[in-house]
Parts: C-alpha cells; sequence; structure tokens
C-alpha cells in the first residue's frame, strides 16, 4: 500500500501542529516520523489513523482518498505507546479481540492469532494474561492484534518508549523483523534518532509541524540540510561552532580546518566571512600532521573514548576507539576527515560540506 500525504495542515486556532506536509511512502517501506516533543509527528500518525481530522489537505492509500474515512474502515493497524491490552484477557483472548468483533467465526480467528502468534515469537505465551509478560513480550501482543486483521497500513506511535535500554534494541530489531516478513507499509514515530535510524528505509525529521529533510537514514546523517537536522542526529552531537572564512580557507581560532583550495575544489564559492560549522566527533582524526590540542576530559563510552578539548575558546568533542592509550592532559594531534566539514549560512541552511 502506497502512501501519499499532500499538502497536509491540523491548526488549532492560530497554532499548526502539522504545517503543508508533503510525503510520499512507497509500497513496504518502512518510515520513521522524528522530532523533539511537540514537532507535529503524533498529530500526523493520528490523521493518517482517521483519528484526528486534518484542518486542509489529502490522504491516500493506494488510489483511495481517505482524508475523511472512518479509521474502521481504513484497513489500518495500530499500535499505541502504552500498548492498550486488555489486562483480564488472556494473550490468545487479545490478538483475536479485533477479529470477534468482526464477527470471524471463532475457529478461524483462533487459528489466525496464532499464526501472528508465532509470527512475532509468543508461542508457548497464549494463555497467560499482560501482567505475567516482560514489556517486550507485551508490546509484541500489541503488534500482533494489529496485524491479524490483515491491514495494508501498520502505524505504530511511540512504540518502543516504556521499554528499558536493552529491550528497546531488542524490540526494535523484533519490528523490523516483522515488518519485513510482513512487508506491510509502516509508520512509526519517535523522538529516539538513534531508535529511527537503525531500522527505517526513510526518516522524516520534523521541527514545529514541517518537514525538515526526507531521506534514508545515512544519506540525512551525512548531508543534512540544516543545521536543526545536522544537530539532531546523531550521538554524540555535532560539533557545531562559529568559524571563519579566510583567504587560507576555514578557520577557528587560528587553526586552520579546512584550506582554500579544498575549499574551492567543493564546487560552490563562499565569500569571506563568519559562518557557523559542523564537524561530527568522528570526523575529527588522530593524525601526525594536523593541529596540537590538549584533552581536557577523556571519557570511555564502551568501545569509543571521547575526547573533549578546546580551540582557543571553542569547546569540542572527538570520538575515537578506546584502545587508544590517552588520558586528561595529554597532546595530541587532529584533522577534520576528508568531506566532513559542513558550512551554514546564517538561517541554518547547508551551503557547502568539504
Amino acid at each position: 500500500m502506497e502512501i501519499k500525504i499532500l499538502n497536509l495542515t491540523k491548526a488549532y486556532g492560530d497554532f499548526k501542529a502539522v504545517d503543508d506536509m508533503n510525503l510520499s511512502v512507497a509500497d513496504g517501506e518502512l518510515i520513521g516520523l522524528l522530532g523533539p516533543s511537540g514537532c507535529g509527528k503524533s498529530t500526523t500518525l493520528f490523521m493518517l489513523a482517521g483519528l484526528t481530522e486534518p484542518t486542509s489537505g489529502q490522504i491516500f492509500f493506494g488510489d483511495k482518498e481517505v482524508t475523511k474515512v472512518p479509521p474502521e474502515d481504513r484497513e489500518i493497524g495500530l499500535v499505541f505507546q502504552n500498548y492498550a491490552l486488555y489486562p483480564h484477557m488472556t494473550v490468545l483472548d487479545n490478538i483475536t479481540f479485533p477479529l470477534i468483533n468482526r464477527k470471524v467465526k471463532k475457529a478461524e480467528a483462533i487459528a489466525r492469532a496464532e499464526e501472528m502468534a508465532h509470527l512475532v515469537q509468543l508461542d508457548g505465551l497464549l494463555h497467560r494474561k499482560p501482567s505475567a509478560l516482560s514489556g517486550g513480550q507485551q508490546q509484541r501482543v500489541a503488534i500482533a492484534r494489529a496485524l491479524v486483521k490483515k491491514p495494508q497500513v501498520l502505524l505504530l506511535d511511540e512504540p518502543l518508549s516504556n521499554l528499558d535500554a536493552k529491550l528497546r534494541v531488542e524490540t526494535r530489531e523484533e519490528i523490523k523483523r516483522i515488518q519485513q516478513e510482513v512487508k506491510i507499509t509502516t509508520l512509526f514515530v519517535t523522538h529516539d534518532q538513534e531508535e529511527a535510524m537503525s531500522i527505517s528505509n526513510r526518516i522524516a525529521v520534523m521541527k514545529r509541524g514541517v518537514v525538515q529533510q526526507y531521506d534514508a537514514p545515512q544519506a540525512m546523517y551525512l548531508n543534512p540540510v540544516n543545521s536543526f537536522v545536522a544537530q539532531f542526529l546523531g550521538t554524540p552531537q555535532i560539533n557545531m561552532f562559529e568559524a571563519q572564512v579566510t583567504k587560507r580557507g576555514v578557520e577557528l581560532g587560528g587553526v586552520l580546518l579546512r584550506d582554500r583550495q579544498t575549499l574551492e575544489a567543493a564546487g560552490k564559492p563562499i565569500a569571506e566571512g563568519t559562518y557557523q560549522v559542523g564537524v561530527r566527533p568522528e570526523s575529527l582524526e588522530l593524525c601526525e600532521d594536523g593541529f596540537t590540542v590538549k584533552a581536557d576530559s577523556v571519557r570511555m563510552t564502551g568501545r569509543d573514548l571521547l575526547i573533549f578539548f578546546k580551540i582557543g575558546a571553542t569547546e569540542l568533542r572527538a570520538l575515537t576507539h578506546s584502545d587508544l592509550q590517552l588520558r586528561t592532559g595529554d597532546d595530541l594531534c587532529l584533522r577534520v576527515r576528508k568531506n566532513s566539514l559542513i558550512i551554514f549560512d546564517a538561517d541554518g541552511s547547508a551551503l557547502l560540506k568539504c
């Protein structure tokens, strides 16, 4: 099922929760709606589900416009943040409930529920009640219940936010596996960029109701269209600072980060002046012929070392492998990796990557 969103707007008085959204989702894609709280991602999902009526715009599922179609007639499966399982019912009863509601014969409903339980790896748990399940298992019951109706579209609203860190990783992989097996067009809402990047085919990053960028995760990470997207994606966060473009190139506190020749070879002339510049911590690499700084602080994050240092008064971070023998106060020589320094203009739009 292909989805098309055309000029979709939801306004509450003068406030636009979603502002003129245009988005297309290919059949079988898993799309992440990503952004900070209040950016409009859940409102978008609820408009797709039919639970919130748009102020203007159109929604198409395939060739059919569903903008004003009731939720029960949209052929969607919806999974909420809190799972919304019936505590007095068994897993089997929870999964069969939508089918029984649709007057499906009990034997067929049970057979389909068992098929879904097998898909989400809940075999052997069908006669337990939700209180006897882990958070991840409850989430899978909710997904099985959404899928048992054989919907054309699966909508997930912050599906992992109630799980602990380990379960979040395990369950997001389960969601991806299930989605690929069923080949169902899926949209899920999250504020966790790592979650969105790990399982999405494409991500729509939103800010104040407006889609900032819609792209594959790696393409968006490497080529953000503006400083908001650059700062929203990535852990640890991208280094953002003011630097000068001079005759020598890109300079920060007298340190040459990129020479003029490389800057001009990037293909777009940049006038001299002060610009906002971004460099991801992993793009600052150890070398023998770069600029020397002192490690103000060194933190081990498992496989990585996060190194804090300054160039002039500007605080920066570099990320390197944890097998490096480095302590606070040590000197180290760094350089910016090729094609990883991003220059932004005054309104935050990406101008050049070099």
